[in-house]
């Protein structure tokens, strides 16, 4: 990992949020009063895909104000080094080694050669523009029907389908989606959405490269013979996706299910799919389908967990991730069974792998204790496990948070000090956990001392 690529990314990172912000703050930008301290938290959340929400989208900020938020999401979600590659190629600039170089660090896209990158960002832009033109093509005459108007149907199609696909959590409807919690196309298409966008790109392109060549190679069209197989790390992400989504729909059904501030009151279905709506969003996106205050603390608790994890790799979800959740899982089963080799899916991971797993895990644990340990000295008022909960959604940039109720976060009551530290671990979770800290920390040097060997009890 290059430390000046780094560099290079939390710079141009602060830049693009420096520009929102001072964009936000402008008169024209919104309808009621944004200070600029709200316009900078806005452009934060947005930049990193989050979806912490001061201010209501859809009242205080003017169509023009909700064009950047949008824009800040789009580059947030497919990351503006990349973006800026992509201009590079279609204006017919080649990119040098150091520029491939920086791409393949910053967008996590782990390509041990560099000569693809410029193909691989292409195809992803090509891919993100697909779907998001897919949800638009659904969402728009939906919300035409729903809030009858043309203008605004269409805008808010567009709007959710961009900030559902990145996994923003940023909606412009007054209320947000609960009141349309007995909607299921509109849970649906949201959930699938914003599925599409966690399990990261590269992924999402493999898995339709896939599907693709196994119905052109079909025997029932050709005698060729199929050879593609997908990656270890596609077969890694789609199957803990799927464990995690069911588990957490589960979870969300076990708890909530005679909760009377959440699904007590519904019918079956609307339970089933209003907790598949919560589980898809619980770990990269922040919608709300009902009151999320009203959750069970159990509920709540392990919430928590599920948006640690986050999504894939190489794409818009933050947290953890569900590959160094896997390696983690994987490397605890080899030390139980006295195991040198950690193994997934009948294939070794490397040693240096697994320790960087390692290292993410306990790093991101570090950093979310010592947030949660300041916000609770600095908002003494507020609960543990809300505040917990809210500072895990943001270091994950999940967007989720016990908050009004409605449209609003916990964090919108929080002081000066507090959206600080908010703010802080939403750059940190977006950049990446290992990254940001090589920030500060620098990178290796020279060791020239060797020291004793000497075991310890464990």
């Amino acid at each position: 990992m290059q430390l000046q690529s780094i560099k290079v990314l939390f710079a141009g990172y602060l830049g693009v949020i420096l520009i929102g912000t001072l964009l936000l703050a402008m008169p024209p930008m919104f309808h009621t009063n944004v200070s600029f301290l709200e316009a900078l938290f806005t452009s934060v959340s947005a930049m990193t895909c989050t979806g912490l929400a001061i201010k209501n989208t859809g009242i205080d900020f003017t169509f023009y104000g909700q064009v950047v938020i949008i824009i800040l999401i789009q580059l947030g979600g497919f990351g503006h080094m990349s973006m800026a590659g992509i201009l590079y190629v279609l204006i017919g600039k080649r990119l040098s080694a150091a520029e491939k170089d920086l791409i393949n660090v910053v967008e996590n896209l782990n390509n041990n050669s560099l000569n693809g990158i410029d193909k691989v960002i292409l195809n992803a832009l090509l891919y993100v523009l697909i779907i998001e033109l897919i949800g638009a093509s659904l969402l728009c005459p939906y919300f035409t029907w729903k809030l009858d108007s043309l203008e605004k149907g269409m805008w808010a199609g567009i709007f959710h389908s961009i900030a559902a696909f990145n996994n923003a959590g940023f909606t412009i409807l007054n209320n947000g989606f609960i009141p349309y919690q007995n909607d299921i196309f509109l849970n649906v298409v949201i959930s699938l959405l914003v599925i599409g966008g966690g399990l990261g790109y590269l992924t999402s392109i493999e898995i339709s490269t896939y599907c693709y060549s196994n119905v052109r190679y079909n025997r029932i069209f050709t005698q060729k013979k199929h050879t593609m197989r997908l990656s270890l790390n596609t077969r890694i992400i789609i199957l803990v996706s799927v464990i995690l989504l069911i588990s957490g729909m589960f979870n969300i059904l076990a708890f909530e299910w005679h909760n009377p501030k959440t699904l007590m009151n519904i019918p079956f279905w609307e339970k089933v799919i209003n907790a598949f709506f919560m589980s898809a969003n619980y770990r990269t996106a922040g919608y709300n389908i009902f009151d999320i205050s009203g959750f069970d603390d159990r509920t709540m608790f392990f919430s928590i967990f599920f948006m640690m994890v986050g999504g894939g790799p190489g794409g818009t979800a933050a947290g953890i991730k569900v590959t160094t959740f896997a390696i983690l899982v994987a490397l605890s089963i080899a030390i139980i069974r006295n195991r040198k080799e950690v193994v997934i899916l009948g294939r070794t991971i490397p040693q240096d792998i697994v320790s960087k797993a390692f290292c993410v895990f306990i790093i991101a644990c570090i950093y979310f204790s010592v947030a949660t340990f300041l916000l609770s000295f600095f908002e003494p008022n507020v609960r543990f496990l809300p505040l917990l909960f809210e500072t895990v959604s943001a270091f994950s940039t999940t967007g989720l948070s016990m908050g009004d109720g409605g449209i609003l976060s916990l964090c919108a009551n929080f002081n000066v000090i507090g959206l600080i530290i908010i703010m802080f671990l939403m750059i940190s979770g977006k950049i990446g956990i290992l990254a940001f800290t090589l920030i500060f920390i620098g990178g290796a040097k020279t060791k020239h001392t060797q020291y004793v060997q000497e075991r310890v009890l464990i």
